[in-house]
């Protein structure tokens, strides 16, 4: 069964492929922008079937679909539209200068749509399976009937990320760049994607004591959680975007979110996204006046404290913008780059070689393969075909791509389902509200990471899910095993219908 909003979201996804095709007959620019429109307009649709149905905002695949398609599109329309406007000649050398062309970009555009929209199909299938919906389930008794053990769970990881502030293991950008080449620590390792599930349930329950009007016990939630904000500020910009989802996804949870209720709160709405870019912006402009390297040695709050009277303003807001505008493009920019070398020359895809290589770079410590001698992401690319490549976005739909080609989506996806399909399956059936709530929060998380987690992360995420799975057993070993629900809610019966 297809909504309304799902045949939108695959009618206009599908008809880019339509406006990619005529780039190479003229117009070339034009058409671009009209691929990136068609992809922006079908990602929103998708987008507002999840706001409704708050089942479907725990399935992966959906999520990862509209985060696939709305980020890749923006991206290049931004991008392209931001730097023309100051020049067209540089977008021009912008686009030279990572092998690729206009067409090369709309074709990307096309194909990332095709991934997204077989990931779409997947997810729409799992929900109807009725798998979501028991997953669903457990994460409200999880969060009801189990919240001694689920705040527990939180306050230990509190104390990991406390340590490992403490030992200097986490740093501005995430791991120090003096340890690059050697194994992440095995605490770090541990609890990375455990994190998600913090903003996610400290949210909730702040609502819960706020509406109960325990205000105390309410704002001792919100201390965690702006304690909790400093551990995603060091990974990142986008991983301030992703606290700022979860954090939002745990305050909005089992809400029906309408138009109607956008519109009615679009004023903390806009507070909040004002707020949720100066954080973000606040990250980058300490990389710009610092340096990176000179960040990950300083204190962070005397770099904070002396950051407005180190900045140069005006200096700063060149960088920011070109910089903006350029990485909001990356992606494409990087699967155009290939798209263009299989278009024009005799280089084939390397026919599974990527992920052979991730899947034995994702098993433990050396235990099938000395890691170091495998040559993986960059170093493959260049060794295959003789490029030379800084720091591409590495994607899954970059890696089907570069993997398989045009069919590559299809592949990965069916692979990725594969995977996934277990881990839903084992939640559904183990009778155990925890390990549906971590799954839940670690698929969502990934879901928001698509357009920069590649398959080697993908794999020691479900890797670590499984092992989460042994742990959670010791808490809910004795459960009494719930009445399974083969089909979906009378409220999704209703929306779907």
């Amino acid at each position: 069964m297809i909504t309304t909003n799902t045949g939108k979201f695959i009618r206009y996804t599908g008809l880019a492929w339509l406006s990619a095709l005529m780039t190479r007959l003229c117009w070339a620019d034009f058409w671009l922008i009209c691929t990136s429109v068609l992809s922006l307009v079908g990602g929103l649709y998708g987008l507002g079937n999840l706001l409704k149905m708050p089942a479907m905002r725990v399935n992966f695949f959906l999520i990862s679909a509209v985060i696939i398609v709305l980020a890749s599109a923006f991206g290049v329309l931004f991008g392209f539209v931001s730097i023309s406007l100051v020049s067209h000649d540089i977008w021009e050398i912008t686009i030279d200068y990572a092998y690729t062309t206009t067409v090369d970009l709309a074709l990307a555009q096309a194909y990332t749509n095709t991934f997204a929209i077989v990931f779409w199909l997947l997810g729409n299938r799992l929900h109807h399976s009725g798998m979501i919906g028991s997953v669903y389930q457990d994460i409200a008794t999880c969060l009801h009937d189990y919240k001694r053990i689920l705040l527990m769970l939180v306050v230990a990881i509190l104390i990991c990320q406390l340590y490992l502030f403490t030992i200097n293991v986490v740093v501005y950008g995430g791991k120090d760049l003096a340890t690059e080449g050697e194994p992440t620590h095995p605490l770090l390792a541990l609890i990375t994607p455990l994190v998600s599930v913090l903003p996610f349930v400290l949210a909730y329950y702040a609502r819960g004591y706020f509406q109960a009007g325990r205000w105390v016990a309410g704002m001792l939630f919100i201390i965690l959680l702006l304690g909790e904000l400093n551990w995603f500020f060091l990974f990142g910009r986008r991983s301030i975007v992703y606290f700022f989802i979860l954090l939002f996804a745990g305050l909005g949870h089992a809400n029906v979110l309408t138009g109607r209720g956008i519109v009615k709160n679009i004023v903390p709405i806009c507070i909040s996204l004002f707020v949720i870019l100066t954080i973000a912006d606040t990250y980058h402009k300490m990389r710009s006046v610092y340096g990176f390297q000179n960040l990950q040695r300083m204190n962070l709050v005397d770099g904070l404290t002396n950051l407005k009277t180190n900045t140069d303003d005006e200096k700063y807001d060149s960088i920011r913008k070109m910089n903006l505008s350029v990485r909001s493009a990356y992606s494409s920019l990087a699967l155009g780059q290939f798209v263009n070398l299989f278009r024009t020359t005799p280089h084939e895809p390397l026919a599974g070689r990527i992920l052979m290589t991730s899947i034995l770079l994702a098993t433990p410590s050396d235990f099938l393969i000395n890691k170091k001698s495998v040559l993986a992401k960059e170093a493959l690319y260049e060794s295959s075909y003789s490029l030379r490549l800084t720091d591409i976005s590495e994607t899954l739909y970059l890696e089907a791509f570069i993997d398989f080609g045009w069919f590559g989506g299809f592949l990965y996806a069916g692979f990725i389902f594969a995977l996934f399909y277990g881990i839903y399956a084992l939640a559904r059936h183990s009778n155990n509200p925890l390990f549906s709530l971590i799954v839940s929060c670690t698929s969502v998380s990934l879901a928001l990471a698509m357009i920069e987690v590649d398959m080697i992360t993908f794999l020691a995420n479900i890797r670590t899910l499984f092992v989460y799975y042994l742990v959670t057993r010791l808490f809910f070993w004795k459960t009494e095993p719930r009445q399974p629900s083969y089909g979906m809610t009378e409220t999704s019966k209703t929306i779907l219908r």
